[in-house]
């Protein structure tokens, strides 16, 4: 990236019926939804496709790699991810999107370049995980394209990039949906107004392309930064390339008939396994607290149906180091802390329920394995309890 003063930008206007005649759209004749649509006489754009005419349309193709998004973006920096925890004086405990790399660079430079780079970064929305259903994560992998400086000539070029991208996923141009609109938004103290051009296959949301057209990097200084950002589980689930929201985690699904319900499990051992696998190690505040709060969230919701948690942070671990997540732990010291906070909190569960259940109140300490645990609780309660006790086993385990 070059050196270039921010003051300087020649500034670049954007409106609505610029966008709508660069990228040929126009609204929905069907019905009143207020979705726009690709114009029959839009013309392809070819360029940096080489293996375009290699696919066969229609049929769905994934993406499995870092590597199948680059062709499509050629001569922009690759960058590697960013750590998942944020530090202190940042805007989100986590990171929870690719743009966010540009907070990184103000933070540690003070201000940004002129240039483009290209991201895949591993992130946490832990607002989600109360909300998981098909289609919706509190981890995913976030793929990020910011052009610092843009026109909006450069805008349009990356929306048609990723109207391209989606269109070789195998999805008929009829498919693709879009709305438009101006959205106030802020970030930290920064305060803005962005265009957002959002990318739907019919009505599933993929991603957006968003132009900045005055982003304050700081007091007195502003740049126009160019943006499309999409997670790579939803545009694959969005397109219809597997059954699966989690693909990987086919073996789980297959194994029940409610699909959302082992996605509300998995998403947890995802989420756990990229936040300890960054270092941290769970408590009662801050980054710590939401790794606590996935695995209770995981013990819960796994009551009653067998799952192998190894295997689940298995599948995970190697998912989130496909995808270049920077793991500080290796995979036996991720589930090791993850058993570790996961035995922990069945621990209290199962102290809740005895008591619920019209049990004694007792006070076994819960800081230690489940085995080690119900040893210690057929020990110290009264006979009368067993069945009780197999009871609650029998339901959590």
């Amino acid at each position: 990236m070059e050196k270039f003063e921010l003051n300087n930008i020649e500034k670049s206007d954007i409106n609505k019926d610029f966008i709508l005649d660069r990228l040929n759209l126009c609204l929905l004749d069907s019905d009143d939804s207020g979705f726009l649509r690709i114009k029959s006489n839009r013309e392809e754009d070819t360029s940096n496709n080489e293996d375009r005419e290699n696919i066969k349309k229609h049929e769905k193709h994934p993406i499995n790699n870092p590597e199948e998004l680059s062709r499509y973006f050629e001569n922009i920096d690759v960058v590697r991810p960013d750590r998942i925890s944020r530090p202190k004086g940042d805007t989100t405990f986590f990171t929870t999107a690719g743009v966010q790399r540009i907070e990184t660079l103000i933070r540690e430079n003070g201000t940004i370049e002129k240039g483009s780079f290209m991201i895949a970064q591993p992130v946490i929305r832990s607002q989600f995980m109360d909300k998981i259903k098909d289609g919706v994560s509190s981890s995913f992998i976030n793929f990020s394209v910011e052009h610092i400086g843009a026109t909006r000539d450069d805008f349009i070029d990356l929306a048609n990039k990723f109207i391209v991208l989606v269109e070789d996923r195998g999805v008929s141009r009829e498919d693709i949906r879009f709305t438009l609109e101006d959205v106030p938004d802020k970030w930290g103290d920064r305060s803005f107004t962005k265009t957002v051009l959002t990318v739907f296959v019919n009505d599933v949301e993929l991603g957006e392309c968003i132009y900045m057209q005055d982003y304050p990097v700081t007091e007195g200084e502003k740049v126009a930064i160019a943006d499309i950002g999409f997670g790579i589980e939803r545009l694959n689930w969005g397109i219809g390339s597997s059954e699966y929201y989690l693909p990987e985690f086919a073996e789980f699904y297959s194994a029940s008939e409610d699909k959302n319900k082992i996605t509300n499990i998995v998403d947890c051992v995802r989420s756990m396994t990229l936040i300890s696998g960054d270092g941290v190690t769970p408590s009662n505040k801050d980054h710590g607290y939401r790794m606590r709060q996935f695995s209770k969230r995981f013990v819960a919701r796994k009551s009653g149906i067998d799952v192998d948690a190894k295997k689940l942070v298995h599948v995970a671990y190697e998912f989130w180091s496909k995808w270049g997540a920077p793991m500080a732990l290796s995979e036996d010291e991720v589930f090791e802390v993850i058993s570790a906070e996961n035995d922990r909190n069945y621990n209290s569960m199962f102290l809740s329920l005895l008591e619920k259940y019209g049990g004694p109140k007792t006070y076994i300490d819960i800081n230690q394995s489940t085995d080690d645990f119900l040893k210690q609780v057929n020990i110290s309660l009264p006979s009368e309890t067993k069945g009780l006790i197999k009871r609650i086993i029998e339901e959590t385990k």
